[in-house]
């Protein structure tokens, strides 16, 4: 059976172009499906490398999206951090006759004050450089500007306890202006540590609030 069907593709030149003419209509078919199913394959594979491409750019900006929203959120802290420095300095009166009933105002003395003042204003000023946020930024600067302003007014009143001749004569010579400025001073620092107290407990709540 081998032998007729090797002489019949050989043998007849009709039934050899026939069997040769099929061969390479199959190893043709091969060839054609070959690329065709590379090029699927090929496609199949750029469509996934775009979609990884996309969901990773996608992540990277939520990162940093995130890290930048935690950079002005650990920028307010520090800035609060240094605010409350003063805070623990001053003495907040939750009325004026507890402020009359006591007279202090503050639990250190006033070079301690300034000098801690410079420092603290120092630090902050730069810390608000670099934040963003309008409404954050504003409540520190003005807890800031608010110790700043009540230092103003402490110092008017500041007496280092030196005795001498010319602060004698300056007790007796006071003018009523003076006197005014003496008795009204201590609760204007008052109620600048008051509204320094209230920004920083603002600003706290606000920071708070800012996503991590």
């Amino acid at each position: 059976m081998i032998l007729r069907v090797y002489k019949s593709c050989n043998g007849n030149n009709l039934a050899s172009t026939t069997c040769v003419s099929g061969w390479l209509y199959l190893s043709q078919k091969r060839m054609y499906r070959t690329p065709l199913a590379l090029l699927i394959l090929l496609f199949l594979c750029a469509v996934a490398h775009g979609q990884s491409l996309a969901r990773l750019e996608l992540s990277t900006l939520n990162f940093a999206s995130k890290s930048e929203s935690a950079k002005q959120q650990d920028a307010a802290l520090r800035a609060i951090a240094s605010l409350k420095r003063l805070h623990a300095n001053t003495i907040v009166y939750r009325s004026l006759g507890d402020f009359e009933e006591n007279g202090k105002l503050a639990r250190v003395s006033f070079d301690t004050f300034k000098s801690d003042l410079d420092e603290v204003s120092a630090e902050v000023e730069v810390i608000l450089v670099s934040m963003s946020n309008p409404q954050l930024k504003n409540q520190i600067r003005n807890a800031l500007a608010s110790y700043q302003d009540g230092a103003y007014w402490w110092q008017k009143v500041y007496q280092p306890r030196v005795i001498n001749v010319s602060s004698l004569t300056g007790e007796t010579n006071r003018t009523s202006a003076d006197a005014f400025l003496m008795t009204s001073a201590p609760y204007t620092v008052a109620i600048h540590w008051r509204q320094a107290s209230t920004y920083l407990q603002r600003a706290e709540r606000q920071v708070a609030t800012l996503p991590r």
